[in-house]
């Protein structure tokens, strides 16, 4: 008679990682742009970062976040964390590297310098002009030129009112924090060192705050001040017709924009931890 052969295999006591739909639609977005995240790399992000801000709340504050280091792919780098808008693009492209362990940076700080783009208008972003006196925007901030230039911002000009934030190297090194003004009313947190530093502007009415890792300094705003409606570029001020003071050879690790009605430290605390398990 006929002889049966059963073979049984039992899964038993398998623990699979459970990414969050957050992270999941991140990933989607990436490989839509022709990229890719190794599936390890994207549960030490959720796990670190993407997690924590959904439930303490950070990541509904936010129109979007960048993790342009630790994705392991440029396209990746270059998709925003939050939702699908605001793609950062390249520009002049010749003279912007990319490396996994520094993110972008531009080679030169002439106006053919690399910069980026997002097409991220604080005047009409949906958490940002919802709430424009109460903003934030920061970034995690790779400290290795000594040469003045703008980190992020928008505006024709440095002596005009514009948005963002300038690093200057004279007399020291200093970070200037601009929320809709002058340079005559920016405000200036020391800068004393070290390779890597959260740089964090907010505006809360008419206060806004400079911080630099955990110091901070304020400045008091007119109440007529507004929101500029202009674009907000990085490793560059842009301008109406021109890009000045290109940042050069210092690695912007991540970046974002919002409003403020979270803890910036928490945020910080978050991004340190997920690029400390990436091994940067």
């Amino acid at each position: 008679m006929p002889l049966g052969i059963g073979i049984g295999i039992i899964f038993n006591n398998i623990s699979v990682p459970s990414l969050s739909p957050q992270a999941l639609s991140w990933q989607s977005r990436i490989i839509a742009a022709g990229g890719t995240i190794d599936n390890a790399v994207l549960t030490i992000i959720d796990d670190n970062l993407i997690k924590p801000m959904v439930s303490s709340g950070i990541f509904d504050c936010l129109d979007k976040m960048h993790l342009f280091a630790g994705t392991g792919n440029r396209i990746a780098a270059k998709i925003n964390l939050i939702n699908s808008s605001y793609t950062a693009i390249e520009n002049n492209v010749a003279n912007l590297a990319w490396t996994n362990d520094g993110g972008f940076y531009s080679t030169t700080n002439l106006s053919t310098g690399g910069y980026l783009n997002f097409n991220y208008n604080p005047a009409t972003a949906l958490k940002w002009s919802a709430d424009r006196f109460n903003c934030s925007q920061f970034i995690y901030y790779g400290f290795a030129d000594s040469i003045t230039g703008f980190v992020m911002g928008s505006g024709s000009g440095a002596s005009t009112a514009h948005t963002g934030m300038k690093r200057v190297a004279s007399g020291g090194f200093a970070v200037q924090m601009f929320l809709n003004q002058t340079a005559t009313t920016a405000v200036t947190a020391g800068m004393t060192g070290g390779t890597k530093n959260w740089l964090c502007g907010t505006r809360s009415a008419n206060t806004v705050r400079a911080i630099l890792n955990t110091s901070s300094n304020t400045y008091t705003l007119a109440p007529s001040a507004t929101i500029l409606s202009q674009e907000i570029g990085e490793l560059c001020i842009l301008g109406n017709t021109t890009n000045v003071n290109i940042d050069r050879n210092n690695g912007h690790y991540a970046s974002g924009h919002g409003n403020n009605n979270f803890d910036n430290q928490l945020l910080r605390t978050y991004v340190l931890n997920t690029f400390t398990a990436l091994g940067l």
